[in-house]
């Protein structure tokens, strides 16, 4: 008897492109039915059982019960020096920020703490003074001092960023502060999907790694079908959303991107933004 379908979460930014867009030719889309959003949907879908497994903010593991949960190894969606479509716009340096107001968006909780750790520790910001409001950023919003921006909209606005603004890239920053790597995304998977689902996910898990395995030769062809299906929302030439995908994204979860990880989550309990280090559970194959 087969299994029940894998309901299978898809982030809609270029930063996942690659691996669904590939993704049917390895594995049979008959046996998982993808559900797409940003990552703060996806963690809901994830949270409420709708979804069984998706690329989905690496935040969610310490804002809910981890028991819940596991992680597929080897996979993830990470930076290894500098990001490019995670970045704070700010009209004033990092150090100046201070009793002014940042934007903040609602799609990543995981960019929000990571810019908290940036300014709050590493830069040593004082986080009474700094007042935090949520809203997407539009280019009309001039008054803003600082907003936060994640996606392709971010990635646009690196390469084209408004008139008055300084672009900080929030992957490079934390890596000139912790020589590692930054992992936005893990695979996330609910436990309770094991039982019914194993063989599903273990074909998931095989079909990813070895999509991740052969991109570096694929990438550049990739790099024109992606923008003429995605009629270029973002805006970005073609060699821009290449050295973008051979640059500034990971695709891997090794012992440097864990040691990032497990970096992030202990900054982010010491100044009170978590109330735990969550426990990574592998996904067990065997």
């Amino acid at each position: 008897m087969s299994e029940p379908q894998l309901n299978l979460g898809r982030i809609d930014y270029l930063n996942c492109w690659p691996l669904f867009q590939q993704l049917p030719a390895i594995l049979d889309s008959n046996r998982y039915n993808l559900i797409s959003g940003h990552p703060a949907r996806l963690n809901e879908g994830l949270k409420n059982g709708e979804i069984d497994i998706s690329p989905s903010s690496s935040m969610l593991l310490a804002n809910g019960n981890s028991n819940d949960y596991f992680i597929l190894p080897d996979i993830s969606i990470a930076s290894l020096t500098e990001v490019r479509s995670v970045i704070l716009l700010s009209r004033l340096p990092l150090a100046e920020l201070n009793h002014k107001t940042i934007s903040l968006t609602s799609h990543s909780l995981t960019s929000i703490f990571l810019l908290k750790i940036i300014l709050f520790h590493f830069q040593e910001l004082d986080p009474d003074t700094v007042t935090f409001t949520t809203a997407e950023f539009t280019p009309a919003d001039h008054l803003k001092d600082a907003a936060l921006i994640i996606g392709d909209q971010a990635l646009k606005l690196y390469h084209n960023p408004p008139p008055g603004y300084i672009v900080y890239d929030l992957g490079k920053l934390w890596h000139q502060f912790t020589n590692l790597p930054f992992v936005y995304a893990l695979w996330i998977g609910r436990k309770s999907a094991i039982s019914r689902k194993s063989q599903s996910i273990i074909d998931l898990h095989h079909a990813l790694t070895e999509i991740v395995a052969a991109l570096p030769d694929k990438l550049a062809d990739l790099t024109t079908a992606a923008l003429a299906e995605l009629v270029n929302t973002a805006e970005i030439s073609p060699p821009q959303l290449l050295t973008y995908w051979q640059q500034a994204i990971s695709y891997d979860l090794n012992q440097q991107a864990l040691t990032g990880l497990r970096l992030f989550y202990n900054l982010a309990y010491e100044i009170n933004l978590i109330k735990q280090v969550p426990e990574l559970t592998l996904f067990p194959e065997n």
